[in-house]
């Protein structure tokens, strides 16, 4: 007799467990891992003073299975988000039609390696450059842009469906992907994120907001490259990336309809646009620190156009006006340093140019800047770790920080209080986080390892 498999429960899900207990049977070494971490944050000023901004669980479970030359890795989530759980009659519902369990395949991907040549396929994610919390070259993987409380930068990586061709010697090797399907970034649509409306207009409503991804045709694919050399006295990266970018840029026209007082409804669509990338990267020890420089140019990059510049546009019955082209240049310099007493200190300065005006786009200045500060302590015996992250806008003196301390109970269990910190600039100004000041946030995490 046959059993039948629980109502409601995905067949994907069912052959990906078959496949998981029959892995021991043909590899000759499987290794389980994962974790399952549980937090929940308040707000702590402003409108959302005492409000809930984070209640998430969630469940890691990686797989590792190696076979000869052969590997298999595999690494998925499923979260639960509490806050999503609440429906509009105020009751829970625990069924992911409400949308908050989430099911995630972050990395699915086999290996195989060569003497000089390896062999990547599925859905991987590959960090690029030697930036510490900041893009510059990295974009050949999408991110979450959905999440802002008490996370870590590499986690916000999204896996891509690509091809990965490598060819190694023992000081170089060279990558080249080939991604056939396009993977845009998450962004904060979801009614319960607190983020949504920090993101969008007040007025723009993001139900109706039509995203019009690339269409899947083997034409409309993305290709990356890499060179890296491993020297005695420097590591060094040449990039290149051909592709879209993850996140949409608005375009406003007229939908042809008017509201109840006869006004025209201006409808809105997310659109994906083209992108060219060249990159380096070096990291360079000297003694105690290590120097890191990164830097990319982006030739005629899209920009958003300005609200006043399409409003225009609409009225003269132009096209392709939501965005407007710019090179756009980005650098990084910075050092890492770890004394001796558990101490760990990495300073950064970061640049981002635009040529030409501003007058038409949504951005205002052509020269931005930042700096940040990342200090980290172990005490204890190492069972506890003390850390502190400033970002600083350098022109108008806004900051973004985070506080943590980290204490394991275990090998296997550790409890965080993190804090999460906004402040405007000088004269009241916003800069880049002065926005999101009503987000600050104090967030208790409790983390199991296995």
């Amino acid at each position: 007799m046959i059993a039948k498999a629980p109502a409601g429960l995905p067949r994907a899900v069912l052959c990906a467990l078959a496949f998981c207990a029959a892995l021991p049977i043909f590899s000759q070494e499987t290794a389980f891992g994962g974790s399952l971490t549980a937090q929940a944050g308040s707000g702590v000023r402003g409108e959302n003073k005492g409000h809930l901004l984070t209640s998430q669980t969630v469940f890691d479970g990686t797989i590792k299975s190696y076979l000869n030359e052969s590997y298999l890795f595999v690494d998925g989530s499923a979260t639960f988000d509490a806050l999503g759980a609440l429906s509009e009659n105020k009751r829970t519902g625990y069924v992911s039609g409400d949308g908050n369990i989430a099911l995630k395949l972050k990395e699915a991907y086999m290996d195989y390696a060569g003497e000089h040549f390896a062999l990547r396929v599925g859905r991987q994610i590959a960090a690029w450059g030697k930036a510490d919390g900041i893009q510059v070259a990295d974009v050949l993987c999408p991110k979450d842009e959905s999440v802002l409380f008490a996370s870590e930068y590499a986690d916000e990586r999204l896996g891509i469906d690509a091809a990965r061709l490598s060819f190694t010697s023992s000081a170089v090797q060279v990558d080249v992907y080939w991604i056939p399907v396009f993977t845009p970034s998450t962004l904060p649509l979801s009614p319960e994120n607190p983020l949504k409306k920090y993101e969008f207009d007040s007025d723009i409503d993001t139900d109706t907001i039509f995203f019009n991804t690339p269409k899947l045709r083997l034409y409309n694919g993305e290709g990356a490259a890499r060179f890296a050399a491993f020297l005695p006295f420097a590591d060094f990266s040449l990039y290149g990336f051909y592709g879209w970018e993850d996140t949409p840029f608005l375009h406003y026209s007229d939908s042809g309809k008017v509201d109840d007082d006869g006004e025209p409804i201006i409808a809105i669509s997310g659109e994906y646009e083209r992108m060219i990338m060249f990159g380096a990267d070096a990291a360079v020890p000297v003694g105690p620190v290590t120097i890191r420089l990164e830097g990319a140019v982006f030739p005629r990059r899209h920009m958003q156009a300005s609200d006043a510049y399409q409003n225009a546009a609409i009225a003269d019955k132009k096209s392709d006006y939501w965005t407007i082209k710019r090179t756009e240049v980005i650098g990084l310099a910075g050092f890492d340093w770890m004394p001796s007493g558990g101490w760990t200190i990495t300073a950064q300065y970061w640049a981002d140019y635009v040529t030409g005006s501003m007058d038409d786009l949504s951005r205002e200045k052509a020269y931005e800047h930042q700096a940040t500060l990342s200090i980290e302590k172990t005490l204890l015996g190492e069972t506890l770790t003390l850390s502190g992250d400033i970002a600083l806008d350098i022109r108008s003196l806004s900051t973004a920080s985070e506080v943590s301390a980290e204490y394991k109970l275990s090998d296997a269990i550790s409890l965080s209080a993190i804090g999460d910190i906004f402040l405007k600039g000088k004269k009241n100004k916003d800069g880049m986080y002065g926005g999101y000041k009503d987000l600050t946030c104090v967030t208790l995490r409790g983390k199991y390892t296995f």
